[in-house]
């Protein structure tokens, strides 16, 4: 590892970010990626932030089809260099941004708070589709998600959600039947919040739904329905036949002459 701080490829590093051509700056990132890549399993703590600093560095001025090629190929990295990562992530562009969002394990929770509150609907697709979505993290973006974000968020078995997120999600969930088909997946979700959904749902959407629905979970969707029409029928409001009531008003009128 000493190629990475010997004075030749420092002095090389110095050209190229002072007078570099923007190919001679793409190329030199590519090299410098690359010997990361490659030793990155063996790597010190040290020998990483080494990297991080002459990468970061490299990353100005390049195009954005060569940082995107960059953090794909560092998400699924199970050391990432920090500064360089959490640069990537911040990125305007998510298609940038988001292989590192989704992926990367060393991004912190912090980080991806902060970025949830600042970006926008890319950005929030892929922190929605992390591995791990911690609570507070699903409740931003439970509150700022448009309908893409929710329906990723809902297929995610490792979305954490409190009772007011469940409760969030299942009033999006009755505008969308996207987002209900991912919910009636989860696992974890809790029975009194199913029998909402089911209740909350169109006919034609709980038909749906009792036909995707694992087999343990099909007779409590239909006493959810049952349910559901009993309440309606409770409520209805006493109708009068048409022809009754025309005959009725005429009936009045006539009185009234």
């Amino acid at each position: 590892m000493t190629v990475i701080a010997s004075p030749d490829l420092i002095a090389k590093l110095d050209h190229v970010l002072k007078a570099g051509s923007p190919d001679l700056r793409t190329r030199m990132l590519q090299e410098v990626a690359g010997l990361f890549l490659e030793d990155a399993h063996r790597l010190s703590a040290h020998h990483v932030e080494m990297f991080d600093g002459i990468l970061v560095r490299l990353t100005e001025s390049v195009e954005l089809r060569t940082l995107t090629t960059l953090s794909r190929s560092l998400a699924d990295l199970h050391l990432v260099p920090r500064e360089l990562a959490r640069r990537l992530a911040n990125h305007d562009d998510a298609d940038v941004a988001a292989p590192i969002l989704k992926k990367c394990e060393s991004i912190p929770d912090a980080d991806l708070i902060d970025i949830a509150w600042m970006r926008a609907e890319g950005h929030l697709c892929a922190i929605a589709g992390r591995k791990q979505v911690n609570a507070e993290l699903a409740d931003i973006l439970l509150m700022r998600g448009d309908s893409n974000v929710l329906r990723v968020l809902a297929r995610n078995p490792g979305a954490e959600m409190t009772g007011p997120s469940l409760a969030m999600i299942v009033d999006a969930a009755e505008r969308d039947g996207d987002i209900a088909d991912a919910l009636i997946s989860r696992r974890d979700l809790p029975q009194r919040v199913l029998a909402d959904l089911v209740m909350r749902s169109t006919p034609r959407q709980q038909a749906r739904l009792l036909k995707i629905a694992r087999p343990e979970l099909r007779d409590t969707i239909r006493a959810a329905i049952d349910a559901g029409a009993a309440r309606a029928s409770a409520n209805l409001p006493a109708t009068i036949d048409d022809a009754e009531a025309r005959a009725t008003v005429a009936a009045k009128r006539s009185q009234a002459m």
